[in-house]
């Protein structure tokens, strides 16, 4: 007994397999540009640190990244803080960057519209903490703390403005 394929068989065979491998092929592609380098966010003195980073904390930063267009995740100039790199930088006693909470990051930024779209931006995202240096934002979800308020740096000086006014 002799089997006969069509060629038309072959051809819709080939194609659906194409097309399954360049739908899996996208997949893990997107997968791994939306996968974040959490050792972007160890504190300096404890290799590792970032994995502390709060889960919902991170999502707020992606889409940050996301709307803003700016790729803030190579602009972190500190994130998840030791109790002694907290007290090395000046932090806060109470720091939301401190580990266990993690739920702090600093953004470096090259100019003051950068700075003030990423701040915009974020207050539309629902973050509720935000620090404003000349050249850089604090953002934080601690909800263990006042919300809606914005404060400038050095600290102790008023925010150039507030995005909550």
């Amino acid at each position: 007994m002799e089997v006969v394929i069509k060629k038309e068989y072959v051809y819709l065979g080939i194609g659906f397999l194409s097309v399954a491998v360049i739908g899996t092929v996208a997949i893990l592609i997107a997968r791994s540009r939306s996968k974040i380098d959490l050792n972007k966010f160890d504190s300096p003195d404890i290799p590792g640190s970032g994995k502390c980073m709060d889960k919902t904390f991170l999502k707020m930063l992606q889409q940050l990244q996301k709307k803003s267009g700016y790729p803030i995740f190579d602009w972190i100039n500190s994130g998840a803080r030791s109790v002694y790199w907290n007290s090395r930088v000046g932090g806060v006693q109470n720091s939301a960057h401190k580990i266990p909470a993690c739920k702090a990051v600093d953004i470096g930024t090259k100019n003051k519209t950068i700075r003030d779209n990423l701040v915009k931006a974020a207050r539309e995202i629902g973050f509720k903490r935000i620090g404003i240096g000349s050249k850089m934002i604090h953002l934080d979800n601690d909800n263990t703390k006042k919300q809606y308020v914005a404060w400038g740096y050095p600290a102790g000086s008023p925010p150039p403005y507030n995005p909550f006014a």
